[in-house]
């Protein structure tokens, strides 16, 4: 009798073992069912017809204001991106971005870029000129990093960390950039003209070019103090005014001058850094020996450009 009792206790109390296990997992299989009921239920009001309806409209808005700054050359700021967007908008900006990227680019032939975030690259700049570690830059090392704000990673961070500021950069190709196709004012056509010339001056100058030089090179190209023959334009002041408004040019105060003027020291803009590149500022140049060039001459003289700019051949 008392075996069968002890047995009996052990029979129960496994039951009771069993019994509440099973209805542990009953419970944790009705939560987790639950769950997922919410998922599932909380999915369609992402994906129902107002949320895309909503979505496109956005997308549309982003578009315009983008292509507005980009016709008053004006950047395109992050924060002013997330005012065009709705509340329950706000955290999706990225794919908003990435939507708006994407019609951007089949519909009107631009892409979105973030723009690099200079006061790194002043850092840079600035040892380089003291001879530092920077100075042995290489050729490849800044096709690189121009190559990462390419088509295919034009909204991804630039090095340096995010500037939070955007430009709109063509993607049309060569043949489709005549002025047959795409027409532009003359003024732009000579704002461009001097202001490739004037990036060839400062790259080749170590990428960087105080005041009296710069003047000095702009007065043998008849670029004098006053300008003629470019609307809006009626000083040499007012050019480079015009270039660092638009992001091109980059002018910093020079300490302690010798002279009682103030001097500057001027550098590439982000929108020039990210719209011509050194690679293509490179090109510029090797264009007015001609096209009849053999591929290795062009390597050649692209080499010397470099390393005339401060930059050596990696072994």
């Amino acid at each position: 009798m008392p075996r069968n009792n002890k047995r009996a206790r052990l029979e129960e109390s496994s039951e009771d073992e069993y019994g509440e296990e099973t209805t542990t997992r009953a419970s944790s299989s009705s939560a987790a069912a639950a769950s997922s009921s919410q998922r599932v239920k909380l999915q369609p009001d992402i994906d129902n017809a107002d949320f895309t309806e909503d979505l496109e409209r956005v997308v549309k808005a982003v578009c315009r204001y983008a292509l507005s700054c980009e016709y008053k050359k004006k950047t395109i700021r992050r924060e002013d991106l997330t005012k065009l967007l709705s509340e329950p908008l706000k955290k999706l900006l990225n794919s908003v971005l990435s939507r708006a990227q994407e019609k951007l680019r089949h519909v009107f032939g631009f892409e979105l870029v973030e723009l690099p975030n200079m006061k790194e690259k002043s850092n840079q700049s600035q040892t380089q000129r003291n001879g530092g570690s920077s100075s042995t830059q290489t050729q490849q090392d800044t096709q690189q990093t121009q190559q990462q704000v390419s088509s295919t990673q034009a909204l991804r961070r630039p090095p340096g960390g995010s500037s939070g500021t955007y430009v709109l950069r063509s993607i049309l190709k060569e043949e489709y950039r005549t002025p047959d196709i795409v027409e532009r004012p003359s003024r732009e056509y000579q704002l461009t003209g001097i202001l490739y010339v004037i990036l060839v001056l400062l790259f080749i100058n170590g990428q960087s070019m105080n005041t009296a030089d710069l003047n000095g090179h702009m007065d043998r190209l008849k670029l004098t103090k006053t300008i003629h023959g470019v609307e809006g334009i009626k000083t040499r002041e007012e050019l480079l005014s015009e270039f660092q408004k638009d992001n091109y040019l980059r002018r910093t105060k020079l300490p302690d001058p010798d002279t009682d003027e103030p001097q500057f020291t001027y550098t590439w803009g982000p929108r020039a850094m990210v719209e011509v590149g050194h690679a293509g500022i490179t090109a510029f140049v090797i264009s007015f020996f001609g096209d009849d060039l053999e591929e290795d001459t062009k390597q050649d003289l692209s080499r010397k450009i470099f390393k005339q700019a401060g930059y050596v051949q990696q072994q």
